[in-house]
């Protein structure tokens, strides 16, 4: 009984350990693999920015000049920026499309939100 218990050890440890390795390294390949979306306000005042894609909304909070913001976002999809000034004026980025292990960049400036992707 020793013998195959010590036998099922030998089999079972490196087994358990090989497992736990491939699940760090497709939780950090999701994780990298995410869409990025990056917000920058190259703007002489503070911003409010939403973004929308599919049926989703972000709401940033205030970005002052200078300043950027970084999230997430799951799937693919076509997003949107809306920057809102201090005065009430509006500006609308076009629709950029991002999928797995893109980065999307809106940069608002005083007249206009210009979006990029990078993959």
């Amino acid at each position: 009984m020793t013998s195959s218990s010590t036998m099922l050890h030998r089999i079972a440890v490196p087994f358990v350990i090989l497992l736990l390795i491939c699940t760090a390294l497709v939780g950090g390949l999701m994780y990298w693999a995410t869409p990025t979306i990056v917000i920058q306000n190259h703007s002489g005042v503070t911003v409010q920015v939403t973004a929308l894609w599919g049926t989703s909304r972000k709401e940033l909070p205030a970005i002052s000049p200078g300043a950027k913001r970084t999230f997430k976002v799951a799937g693919e999809s076509a997003i949107e920026f809306v920057a809102t000034y201090p005065d009430g004026t509006q500006l609308s980025s076009p629709l950029m499309y991002f999928t797995t292990a893109t980065i999307v960049t809106a940069i608002i400036t005083d007249n206009m939100v210009k979006v990029t992707a990078d993959f």
